[in-house]
């Protein structure tokens, strides 16, 4: 498999990234990750656009345009032979000295791409739902770093070991405030009677452009998404609850905290929008 690095395609068994980089050192970086059907890259000028805007927030000077990170992107598609792949973008500072505040120096990013072959899903989660489990770590919603896709992903990890040492499938995390947030890995939805609500920005989330492309579908379809606070309480007493994101796209949950969501089966709007989704990346 082939890499991209600063403009220069190498074999990732030879691709190297510095002890001094900044992004080993103290995840000082921000990446993104996109899925592509046929080799098309669904949504990759949103994924480029939270990308520019997460350089902004962390004040890392883009060294690429869209322009030719796109080529850069499809170019690897091409060379790795690959049509259904999972691709993902990271941009670090670059290599700095042993100090989190020198920005006097003046740094060169690091960008890497890679994209390698999408291994889809288990059929059953998406036909028999998954677990979850609202687990004890909190999301800081007043911190510029919920709202972008950081190398520091570390609190996610750990919510997903609780979740999985609870015996579930996946992490729910709460802000500060005892809100709902968003899973380890992607945005949450909760739907009772006409009802379809998913946190707002201020609760701490990170936007993401599958949670944007599915509020979409739902009001086309003639749904009424709401960005809001949600309550625990509002989670667990929930018809429906589902999870987005570029991978998996639209992915219902059955049980949270060892309580079961509504009738416990899937269906609803949580099919409806399963669907209408698989049917927009095919057009794509």
């Amino acid at each position: 498999m082939k890499v991209w690095i600063n403009n220069k395609v190498i074999d990732s068994k030879s691709a190297k990234v510095s002890v001094f980089d900044r992004g080993f050192l103290y995840g000082d970086g921000v990446f993104e990750s996109a899925r592509s059907y046929g080799g098309i890259v669904f949504g990759l000028d949103a994924h480029l656009a939270r990308l520019k805007n997460s350089l902004r927030i962390v004040r890392i000077k883009p060294t690429y345009s869209d322009k030719e990170l796109k080529k850069a992107i499809y170019s690897l598609l091409e060379t790795n032979h690959l049509g259904d792949a999972y691709i993902r973008v990271n941009i670090t500072r670059g290599e700095g000295r042993f100090a989190i505040g020198q920005f006097e120096e003046k740094f060169t990013p690091k960008v890497i791409i890679f994209a390698k072959p999408f291994v889809p899903y288990p059929k059953r989660i998406y036909e028999k739902g998954i677990s979850a489990k609202v687990a004890a770590v909190r999301v800081n919603e007043h911190s510029p770093v919920s709202r972008i896709k950081s190398l520091g992903f570390l609190n996610n990890i750990l919510a997903r070991l609780e979740a999985r040492k609870a015996g579930c499938d996946e992490a729910i995390l709460m802000n500060t405030k005892g809100h709902i947030a968003e899973a380890a890995t992607s945005n949450i939805f909760i739907s009772r009677g006409s009802m379809l609500m998913t946190p707002s920005p201020a609760s701490g989330i990170l936007p993401g452009v599958t949670r944007k492309v599915v509020m979409g579908l739902a009001k086309a379809a003639g749904l009424k998404p709401e960005e809001g606070s949600i309550s625990y309480s509002e989670l667990t007493g929930s018809e429906e609850v589902f999870l987005t994101n570029s991978l998996f796209e639209v992915l219902p949950v059955v049980k949270i905290d060892g309580r079961k969501i509504g009738s416990g089966r899937v269906g609803g709007k949580t099919a409806l929008l399963a669907a209408l989704y698989k049917k927009l990346t095919k057009a794509a």
